[in-house]
């Protein structure tokens, strides 16, 4: 579990010392309402991992990291529910690995907030060369989408099924947002974010957490300007018959997506329950889904369902024919029925079991996962260690798989549907 320090209104720094890692691994997150100038937000970790102040090209960054015995610095922006995060992370070797291992630990702490806190400035905001780079490769990576099918159709599938709510939103933004951004408008939204936003930083491995604290006090009072929350997340929007959607694409396969929502989410006392129903339905090869869609009746390239338990909704994503459309449907809809009326055997909800434990046991040797956990508990405001996460999972029994069906409610499909490619 994560010992948590706030060091100024908003900024909350998340210690889990151990040994059982050779690095220590640093995760930033800067949170943001989903849907609030969602562009600017990507550009802003794009163009900071360009040049800070120390540091101003990324060769110069390059270089540090080398010296740093071949640190890791990236960047990226996430969607957690309706959050928009900007996610930063480094991770270097531990100090109880190298010589002058303390005065190592520091230069990577200093580099890291060189990057977050000191970027490199042009005459009225940013580096203008910097930004109308990032803005080209931003604006591609937004028109890029569509040559991936698979993402291309879960986008417009969020975008179907959560219509009027801040989670339709694209982590990326619009290719019309990004146009008008300009050195001087993401310099004010990097300074009102950095002032005023949630900031949670975790670290993970053997540090001296006191000093640490010390630094990042220091650095960040020199950029924070009072402390604005977050808006509450938007209530779900109930839908009172099924939304479907069919479009057309140039792909020979078709891609389907059908979302269900559901009141439980990560912070609800069912949580373990939609975890263990979601597994028995498509998380495993051995799942209702695998077994009967894809290998009975040959009607899917690959099936799955996952649960996003801080939205609260259940999705099935199946590849299939497009002239197979309606029998995949129907047969995907009858094992949710048949999961709903209680046909389960003992063999599949033990090996559902056994598959979850074996996963949250696994994520415990990586420290990017450890930190994943840590951040979908902070928003979620509910924590839960990995014992008390097991006992719920083996504590749970078909009656309950039941139940949780008679919560589910069907609320979009959506079909990509793939035509031969001319």
């Amino acid at each position: 579990m994560f010992k948590s320090e706030e060091i100024a209104p908003g900024v909350r720094l998340h210690f889990l010392p151990t040994d059982k890692y050779k690095t220590v691994t640093y995760r930033v997150y800067v949170q943001t309402a989903l849907g609030q100038a969602p562009a600017f937000t990507a550009l802003l970790p794009m163009v900071l991992s360009r040049g800070s102040s120390r540091f101003p090209t990324m060769q110069a960054i390059a270089v540090q990291l080398a010296e740093l015995y071949g640190a890791r610095f990236g960047c990226d922006v996430a969607k957690i529910g309706e959050r928009h995060c900007m996610d930063f992370y480094f991770e270097m070797v531990s100090p109880a690995y190298v010589r002058d291992g303390s005065e190592l630990l520091y230069q990577g702490m200093a580099t890291l907030l060189d990057l977050l806190l000191n970027p490199r400035k042009g005459a009225n905001g940013f580096c203008s060369e910097y930004v109308e780079q990032e803005k080209a490769n931003l604006e591609n990576r937004i028109k890029g989408l569509i040559d991936d099918k698979r993402s291309y159709a879960q986008q417009r599938f969020l975008e179907n099924m959560f219509q009027g709510e801040p989670f339709a939103t694209y982590k990326y933004g619009t290719s019309d947002e990004v146009k008008t951004a300009t050195p001087e408008s993401l310099w004010q939204h990097y300074e009102a974010v950095i002032a005023q936003s949630p900031i949670d930083v975790f670290i993970v491995g053997e540090v001296d957490s006191a000093a640490i604290a010390t630094s990042w006090e220091r650095a960040i009072a020199e950029v924070r300007n009072g402390y604005s929350g977050l808006p509450p997340v938007h209530m779900q929007i109930s839908q009172k018959e099924v939304r479907q959607v069919r479009e057309t694409g140039d792909l020979q396969q078709g891609i389907l997506f059908m979302g269900y929502r559901t009141p439980v989410t990560y912070s609800s006392a069912d949580y373990h329950k939609l975890l263990v129903y979601t597994g028995v339905l498509g998380g495993f090869p051995h799942s209702k889904l695998f077994t009967n869609v894809r290998e009975r009746a040959s009607l899917a390239y690959y099936v799955w369902s996952r649960v996003d338990a801080t939205k609260g909704f259940l999705v099935i994503n199946a590849g299939i024919n497009p002239e197979d459309y309606d029998e995949a449907v129907q047969i995907i809809t009858e094992q949710v029925d048949e999961l709903n009326r209680g046909a389960v055997t003992s063999l599949e909800l033990e090996k559902t079991k056994r598959g979850l434990v074996s996963a949250f046991l696994t994520m415990q040797d990586n420290a990017m996962a450890v930190v994943d956990r840590g951040m979908m508990e902070l928003v979620n405001e509910t924590e839960r260690d990995i014992p008390e996460t097991l006992d719920g999972i083996e504590a749970i029994t078909i009656e309950d798989l039941v139940e949780q069906g008679a919560a589910l409610k069907l609320d979009t499909i959506y079909f990509l549907e793939g035509q031969p490619i001319t």
